[in-house]
């Protein structure tokens, strides 16, 4: 028996449950882990999250009989493939409205595991004397906003949590038809 990207998904979602219990198990136990071990386990259930992400938009475009699945690695690639074979996808548009809300769990998921493939930025030495009357710009990013993100146990449930309900509610969805 082949293994489909159903089963890749669920897998991936086991593989963070399994993680976040450890967690959940090792914040009520008296043995504490190091705070070291504590964030590579919350990484890794994030990695594990984003990887089921990525096998459910893959799985979604498998139903609509997408062929070529391997340049499909976003929600947004899934949707402008549909668009170019002028096809629709309610999962796939729910998926990427939920990611481009401004905080919601798939954007601040989503975000989180971008971030942690960043390389540092290098610091600019400001230089001591300004260019006559001009005002220094301080720009705002979004690595500032995610960095002050706390990934907590509590969050990686949410997330979760979140995201078996809406896989299990499109999965019902698509069942029907």
């Amino acid at each position: 028996m082949s293994i489909n990207h159903l089963q890749l998904v669920n897998q991936k979602l086991a593989f963070a449950s399994s993680i976040i219990a450890s967690l959940t198990a090792s914040s009520d136990n008296t043995a504490t882990i190091s705070k070291l071990q504590q964030q590579s386990l919350k990484d890794a259930a994030v990695f594990h999250l984003a990887t089921a992400l990525h096998f459910y938009v893959r799985e979604l475009a498998e139903q609509h009989r997408i062929t070529g699945l391997q340049v499909i690695f976003s929600i947004a690639d899934l949707v402008s493939t549909l668009q170019k074979l002028d096809k629709y996808s309610s999962e796939a548009s729910e998926l990427l409205e939920i990611e481009q809300t401004n905080n919601s769990w798939l954007n601040q998921l989503t975000r989180y595991h971008t971030q942690l493939f960043r390389s540092p930025e290098k610091v600019k030495e400001k230089k001591a004397f300004g260019q006559g009357n001009a005002i220094n710009v301080i720009e705002l990013t979004e690595a500032e906003e995610i960095a002050s993100l706390d990934l907590t146990v509590n969050l990686l449930e949410i997330w979760q949590n979140e995201f078996r309900a809406l896989i299990a509610r499109q999965r019902e969805t698509t069942a029907e038809y």
